[in-house]
């Protein structure tokens, strides 16, 4: 999977899904090639909707040389979904769209690329357009237990131009600091991620300019044969209108029972974010959801996956503001390398 340390670290994918399988190519250095080809058939209420598309296709080569000096990269082109609870899986596939500085564009085309330089052994830095650290879901959903993403990964960053600065002088922990532009802006985060005691931990905050800022906190451990996790969410906004709501906070638990070749995901989450629209981007006020994925893993590198995945809220914000949830259901076929 991507080398970034937010997929290393927050995501029980491979407990869930599979590991991806990489393979060598020799040209001047070792490279590694790696990818995925999903696809899926969703089927939503509120409106009634359904449909058949591409979640992931996804192609990725990185490498690294030097002795003293390390150098490397991470570069992958394709096309994400990203079908969240909110949406029912009808959105279309989307790429990185430099205008926007973030993964918002319509079709195939350039997802991420950055260089990381390691001038010594407790000094990283990687530059280019990257994913987040923030947050226990990824965007490239078959790196994730579920099939869709869920509330509180729609109110956090995703992938931008950014310059990433990380240190790791303590035994199991590195702490990193970040300038990035996501939306055009000049945002900042600091954070400190590794693991402790078993518990893969990270701790963000992160500093949307004029607009909002976010403190986030990822747990996850191993129970025997079921890994659990946590992401905790607290965001304000800068300047709220008068009427609106200045905080909200979401709240997700993950936990992924596995039986041989069968797991069965399930993630539950909370969300209240009153009239400032954080989490919903309308007005939603409070929510639930409720997520069950069971998955079937025919090989290490292929995975057949069904999913229901509900979402309740306060307001009316489905079906054109008369409906307050929203059920969907999801079958995925996927194959990584």
């Amino acid at each position: 999977m991507r080398r970034f340390i937010a997929f290393a670290l927050l995501s029980i994918a491979g407990t869930a899904v599979g590991e991806e399988r990489k393979f060598s190519l020799k040209v001047s250095e070792d490279l590694s090639l790696y990818g995925s080809l999903t696809g899926a058939y969703f089927r939503t209420n509120n409106p009634d909707q359904d449909r058949f598309n591409l979640t992931n296709s996804v192609i990725g080569i990185s490498g690294e040389t030097g002795k003293d000096i390390r150098v490397g990269f991470d570069l992958a082109v394709g096309s994400l979904l990203m079908p969240t609870v909110w949406d029912g899986g009808q959105g279309d596939p989307q790429r990185f769209d430099f205008t926007q500085k973030g993964i918002a564009r319509e079709g195939f085309g350039f997802l991420w690329g950055y260089l990381t330089v390691k001038p010594g052994g407790f000094v990283s830095v990687d530059f280019g357009i990257m994913p987040t650290n923030v947050g226990y879901e990824v965007a490239n959903t078959y790196a994730n237990p579920n099939i869709t993403l869920g509330t509180t990964w729609f109110a956090q960053p995703v992938i931008y131009p950014a310059v990433r600065v990380t240190f790791s002088g303590i035994e199991g922990v590195d702490l990193y600091a970040e300038y990035n532009q996501e939306f055009d802006l000049d945002n900042f985060t600091l954070g400190v991620l590794g693991e402790l005691g078993g518990v893969s931990f990270a701790l963000s905050y992160y500093d949307y300019k004029s607009f909002k800022n976010l403190v986030d906190l990822v747990l996850s451990y191993s129970l025997g044969k079921v890994d659990v996790g946590l992401n905790f969410d607290y965001q304000w906004l800068d300047d709220p209108q008068a009427g609106q709501d200045e905080s909200a906070f979401g709240l997700a638990l993950y936990a992924v029972p596995k039986f041989g070749r069968f797991s069965v995901p399930v993630r539950v989450e909370y969300f209240s974010e009153g009239t400032s629209g954080i989490y919903s981007g309308g007005n939603a006020d409070k929510g639930y959801t409720l997520t069950i994925t069971p998955t079937f893993k025919p090989a290490g590198n292929t995975f057949l996956r069904a999913e229901v995945a509900y979402i309740s809220t306060d307001g009316s914000v489905f079906e054109n503001g008369t409906k307050d949830s929203r059920t969907t259901l999801g079958v995925e076929l996927g194959f990584t390398f």
